[in-house]
């Protein structure tokens, strides 16, 4: 067993155009030939955003958000109340945004191949 801290004091400001007041504490490596996805923990300041994009790559990702709340949106671009508790889902390449008024915590797994639980019927 390896302990490793995802404390606010080991977070990064990223410098990317897509990310307002907002920093990452990366738990996993990034996507690679020896890894098919990545995970991190988002924290976003009061006023934070992920601003509106489609992403590049194939995957998909999760975010569920872990402290706090704010508005999300996806393709059809009409913003949806999120809290602690709850969690997206957003298809590769689908184009969505994320928004904090009051500020919020949120682990984000993104990778080729990944999909939400679906409760068996």
């Amino acid at each position: 067993m390896e302990r490793f801290s995802f404390a606010a004091d080991v977070a990064f400001t990223p410098r990317d155009e897509l990310l307002e007041r907002v920093t990452i504490a990366p738990l996993s490596a990034p996507i690679s030939g020896r890894s098919p996805f990545q995970a991190a923990v988002f924290r976003f300041a009061p006023g934070g955003r992920i601003v509106r994009h489609a992403p590049a790559g194939s995957g998909s990702q999760i975010l569920a958000v872990l402290l706090g709340s704010g508005g999300v949106s996806g393709t059809s671009g009409a913003e949806e109340p999120i809290a602690a508790g709850e969690a997206v889902f957003w298809k590769p390449g689908e184009e969505h945004e994320l928004k904090s008024t009051e500020g919020l915590m949120a682990l984000i797994i993104e990778g080729e191949g990944l999909d939400m639980f679906r409760r068996p019927q």
